[in-house]
């Protein structure tokens, strides 16, 4: 059985090659797997919808027509977002019961992340801001390591096999274990899983931009 590694490190797909196969099949395995195409976390997405929000943003878990400026599709990843001169507002979308989450300025692969974990337990929303020190993290909360909760409004809701995650941030916190977010491209890591807690495994993840 072979392997191919995904861009986030983690194995995404297990593909059995026979052992005899024919150079033609040979050479399209080996240009599909160049490409990326059976990776299931790669940065490709849909790309930006661009739009000038039409309603007020409203933080209760429920992503409206109108409310975001921009859209970026990865799988069954949503992101949505908007922005002022002060704060980035944005709705994150999975189709999960568990949680999804949204890393910021990523260095390799998870380092130096700056992270927004949210899940919906027992009607109640829980978001956290998080920060992960090592590739494939711990990624403890700020406050454990004497920063700062920076999320200051957020709401959730799950609903028909979708979490969604609306949440408010400054665009510069101040805090060391937050990144700072500019106009133009801002590297961004995603993904999401089953489990309701901080120390689940992602069913799926990958890498995006979120372009203020």
């Amino acid at each position: 059985m072979k392997r191919v590694q995904s861009m986030a490190g983690g194995l995404c797909v297990r593909a059995g090659v026979p052992k005899m196969v024919s150079a033609g099949s040979m050479m399209l395995l080996m240009g599909l797997l160049a490409l990326g195409v059976s990776c299931g976390d790669s940065d490709t997405s849909e790309p930006d919808n661009g739009s000038t929000p039409t309603v007020e943003w409203t933080a209760d878990g429920v992503i409206s027509p109108g409310e975001y400026a921009k859209t970026r599709t990865y799988g069954n990843y949503e992101l949505n977002w908007r922005s002022d001169q002060q704060y980035v507002y944005v709705g994150m979308k999975a189709k999960t019961t568990g949680f999804v989450a949204l890393g910021i300025q990523p260095g390799s692969r998870m380092k130096n992340a700056d992270m927004v974990f949210g899940f919906v337990k027992d009607g109640e929303t829980t978001v956290h801001d998080l920060f992960s020190t090592g590739d494939f993290g711990p990624h403890p909360p700020d406050t454990q390591m004497g920063g700062t909760n920076d999320i200051t409004v957020s709401a959730g809701k799950e609903e028909d096999g979708y979490t969604t995650i609306e949440f408010q941030r400054a665009l510069v916190t101040g805090d060391q274990y937050d990144n700072p977010l500019s106009s133009g491209q801002n590297k961004i890591i995603w993904s999401y899983g089953s489990a309701d807690d901080l120390e689940p495994k992602h069913s799926a993840r990958g890498y995006g931009e979120l372009n203020l």
